[in-house]
């Protein structure tokens, strides 16, 4: 694997008691997952859940209108699948491996005596699920209220405070997602991101990699997407 992307803190596993973590990473399967592999897919009905230790996957959704669109990342030390865990539907989203990344498997029976067995692991994953509720609720209201540059810089703001890492021109955010695929977490076509993309290093608040975002100037970036 290449070089993993830290933990970021306030992950599923980084808010367990240690107790709480240790019986975790003992449970299920570990395994490698590449790059572009899908770990879930939408409409599926099996029912484990993943541990990511090590990486970043990126959940899709298939629109009506056949497009394709971004609804979320995760890092290692993210839980994903517990929401059909909970409700008994269907995977409501393609979750696929962004870089090389090692997961653990763990199945959902096994789980279910996990939470059992350890009541604050039972409550940090209610916070976990209220904070993706939350996220997703924060997108949509940045959608009607704000406009795509706005949403955009707010987007970046987040993602360098959950994942950046310092570096010598400012914070690095090294996600391997495209500039299309950041536009669809803020509901715009890949056109549009790549111009307000374009738009942001002109007003010399980021800096544009491949696949990569560095975060030049973050009281800029807030003033634009009015955090301030």
């Amino acid at each position: 694997m290449a070089n993993p992307l830290p933990r970021p803190t306030g992950t599923y596993l980084e808010t367990l008691p240690d107790a709480a973590r240790g019986a975790l990473l003992d449970l299920g399967v570990s395994r490698l997952c590449r790059r572009g592999e899908a770990l879930m897919r939408e409409g599926d009905l099996s029912d484990h859940v993943v541990l990511i230790e090590q990486g970043l996957v990126k959940a899709t959704v298939t629109l009506e209108n056949g497009r394709v669109a971004l609804l979320n990342i995760k890092v290692g030390g993210d839980l994903i699948g517990e929401m059909a865990l909970i409700t008994g539907e269907p995977r409501s989203a393609t979750v696929t491996a962004c870089v090389d990344s090692r997961v653990r498997v763990v199945p959902a029976a096994t789980f279910t005596r996990f939470l059992t067995d350890h009541p604050a692991a039972h409550f940090a994953l209610d916070r976990t699920i209220v904070r993706t509720m939350r996220w997703g609720e924060q997108r949509r209201t940045d959608f009607n209220g704000y406009p795509a540059s706005a949403r955009l810089a707010r987007v970046l703001v987040y993602l360098a405070d959950a994942y950046g890492r310092k570096s010598a021109g400012g914070v690095a955010l090294e996600l391997g997602l495209t500039q299309g695929e950041i536009g669809s977490l803020v509901g715009v076509e890949e056109d549009t991101a790549r111009r307000e993309f374009r738009t942001l290093r002109d007003r010399e608040a980021i800096t544009v990699g491949y696949r990569s975002v560095t975060i030049v100037d973050r009281a800029k970036l807030r003033e634009i997407g009015e955090l301030v």
